[in-house]
C-alpha cells in the first residue's frame, strides 16, 4: 500500500501516521506559520493567566522565540479551502504572497520580530543613521541575501550603493566594506524541518500528547524550531571589521586573532598552545631546551617573558647569561611549540610604543593565570598610550584555553577591546581580497568600523535571557497525566 501527500501545509499532521513513507528531500523549503491557531478539533483551548506572581523562571541565554507574525496568520485559510486545492498549487501561492507582501511593505511592524541598526560616532550621543532589518531585508530596500555596508554612494560612482552607507572616516572605510549575511534569517527559521515533522506526528498520534493545552504546545514548539540567525563578513578591507568584547564575557583566544585596544593600538596572536598534548609517545625534550627557546625569543625579537616562577626565573636567567657569555650557536633552531607547557606570543603595531613590542606569556596546565594589559604600572604589559585605559583588558589562562576581558572585573575600559573579523594572515594577503569567516550576530551586539560604531539591537524576540511560565501555563503542565 502507497499513499500520497497531498494536504495544505498546515494540515501536514493529518497524514503523519505515515510519515516513514515520506522521503524529506522530496519535501520543499517552503514558509510555513510558525503554528497554526486554527486546530480546535485537536487541542484544547487554553485560558490565558492574568498574573504574573510566582512565575518560574528557566535560563535559556541561547534560544530565540519566533512569535507569530502578520504574514503568516494571512497565509492561514479556511477548511474549506485547504481541502480543494493541492499542495504543490498552495506553495507557489504562498512563496508569491510572501515575496509580494516582502517588496511591497516598507513600513516597519512594530510587533513583529526586527532588528534595530544604529550607526553613531564613537562617544558620541547623537544618532547619525538607523534601520532595520526585517523580513530579511532593510525596511526601504528590495531583498537580497547580502546586506553591503560600506561609504556612501558618490555622484559619479556607478556601483550599487549601499544599503548600509557609515558617514564617518571615509577614507579608512571601502565602498563595500562588510555584509550581513540573511540566508539563515526570518524566512529560514519557518522552513519545514525534520523535527517538526516528528513533533507534528507526536501531537497527532500520542494520544497523551493530543491533549497538551494550546499553550505549552506552542511554547514546545517555540524551542524546536529554527531559529533566526544573521551573520556579519568582512569583505577583506585593509582596515578590517572590528566587533567589541563585552564587559560582562570574556572571548576566547584564537591563533592569528588581531586585537584593537584603545583607538588605535593593535596587537596580533602569533602562536599558542592551550590544550596538552594528547600522545606523548614521543619522548619530551629537556626542559633546558624550552629555557633556551625562550632565551633566544628574547635575544632576537626582544620578547618580555611573563609567568615564569621564581625558580624557573633563575633558570631561565641562567640559560640567558650562558647564551650571552659564550655567544653559542646551535644548528637546530629551538621553537616552543615542541614542548608540552601552554603559552601565548602576542606582537604590538604601534609606531607610539617606545618598548618591548613582543610578549610571551607562559601558564600551567589546570591552573589558572591572569596578566594584566594597560597604562597602570601595576599591569603585566604596560602601554604608555592615552588612549588606552588603566586597566584595559585581562589576558586569562583557565580551563586549558586562552581568554580575553575586557577591562577589569566589571568595570570596562573607556575606548573598549576589539577583535577583528579577519585573521592575521587574511589582513596581510594582498593579492586578492578574502572575505572573513561569518560572524554570528548578537543582540546588543557593537561593530567598529574606522571611527563608526554599529549596534544591534533585537525586539520582539521573544525574551532571550529568562522564559516565565505565567500561573496557567504551570496548572497546564501539573495536570499533565
Amino acid at each position: 500500500m502507497s499513499y500520497q501527500l497531498q494536504p495544505k501545509p498546515l494540515q501536514l499532521f493529518y497524514y503523519l501516521p505515515y510519515i516513514h513513507q515520506l522521503a524529506i528531500p522530496m519535501v520543499p523549503q517552503y514558509p510555513i506559520c510558525n503554528f497554526p491557531q486554527q486546530v480546535s478539533p485537536i487541542y484544547y483551548p487554553v485560558i490565558p493567566g492574568t498574573s504574573q506572581d510566582n512565575c518560574i523562571v528557566i535560563e535559556d541565554d541561547n534560544q530565540i522565540q519566533h512569535p507569530l507574525n502578520q504574514i503568516h496568520s494571512m497565509m492561514i485559510q479556511t477548511q474549506t479551502n485547504r481541502e480543494s486545492n493541492f499542495l504543490q498549487e498552495d506553495v507557489m501561492q504562498q512563496e508569491q504572497l510572501v515575496q509580494k507582501i516582502t517588496h511591497q511593505n516598507n513600513n516597519l511592524n512594530e510587533n513583529q520580530p526586527h532588528i534595530r541598526i544604529t550607526v553613531y560616532k564613537q562617544h558620541s550621543s547623537q544618532t547619525d543613521q538607523e534601520f532595520i532589518l526585517q523580513n530579511d531585508r532593510i525596511l526601504g530596500s528590495n531583498y537580497k541575501k547580502e546586506i553591503i555596508i560600506g561609504r556612501k554612494k558618490q555622484q559619479e560612482d556607478n556601483q550599487e550603493n549601499c544599503d548600509i552607507y557609515l558617514p564617518h572616516g571615509d577614507k579608512n572605510v571601502e565602498k563595500v566594506h562588510c555584509k550581513i549575511l540573511t540566508d539563515k534569517g526570518f524566512a529560514f527559521s519557518n522552513t519545514l524541518t525534520k523535527p517538526l515533522l516528528l513533533f507534528f506526528s507526536i501531537i497527532k498520534n500520542n494520544p497523551h500528547a493530543s491533549k497538551l493545552p494550546f499553550s505549552v504546545i506552542k511554547h514546545i514548539y517555540s524551542f524546536i524550531k529554527n531559529k533566526p540567525q544573521f551573520y556579519i563578513s568582512d569583505n577583506g578591507t585593509r582596515n578590517g571589521t572590528f566587533m567589541k568584547i563585552k564587559k560582562d564575557k570574556i572571548r576566547i583566544i584564537e591563533q592569528e586573532n588581531t586585537y584593537l585596544i584603545g583607538a588605535d593600538t593593535f596587537f596580533h596572536v602569533l602562536e599558542m598552545k592551550s590544550q596538552p598534548k594528547q600522545n606523548k609517545s614521543k619522548k619530551v625534550k629537556d626542559l633546558n631546551f624550552f629555557y633556551n627557546a625562550l632565551a633566544k625569543e628574547h635575544i632576537r625579537k626582544g620578547a618580555k617573558i611573563h609567568g615564569l616562577t621564581i625558580e624557573e626565573t633563575e633558570m631561565f636567567n641562567i640559560t640567558l647569561n650562558e647564551i650571552k657569555t659564550t655567544k653559542q650557536k646551535q644548528r637546530t633552531s629551538q621553537k616552543l611549540s615542541q614542548y608540552d607547557r601552554p603559552y601565548l606570543k602576542i606582537t604590538f603595531d604601534n609606531q607610539a610604543i617606545h618598548q618591548i613590542q613582543t610578549h610571551i606569556f607562559i601558564a600551567n596546565y589546570n591552573q589558572e593565570s591572569v596578566y594584566k594589559i594597560g597604562r597602570s604600572q601595576e599591569c603585566d604589559v604596560l602601554v604608555n598610550i592615552n588612549t588606552v585605559s588603566r586597566r584595559q583588558a585581562q589576558i586569562i589562562y583557565k580551563n586549558n584555553e586562552w581568554f580575553i576581558h575586557d577591562g577589569e572585573g566589571l568595570r570596562e575600559s573607556a575606548n573598549g577591546t576589539w577583535q577583528s573579523l579577519q585573521s592575521l594572515s587574511q589582513r596581510n594577503h594582498d593579492k586578492k581580497q578574502q572575505q572573513s569567516r561569518p560572524q554570528l550576530i548578537e543582540d546588543q551586539m557593537e561593530i567598529k568600523i574606522s571611527e563608526n560604531i554599529i549596534k544591534f539591537d533585537f525586539l520582539n524576540f521573544g525574551v532571550t535571557k529568562k522564559r516565565k511560565l505565567n500561573k496557567a501555563l504551570i496548572q497546564d503542565l501539573l495536570n499533565i497525566k
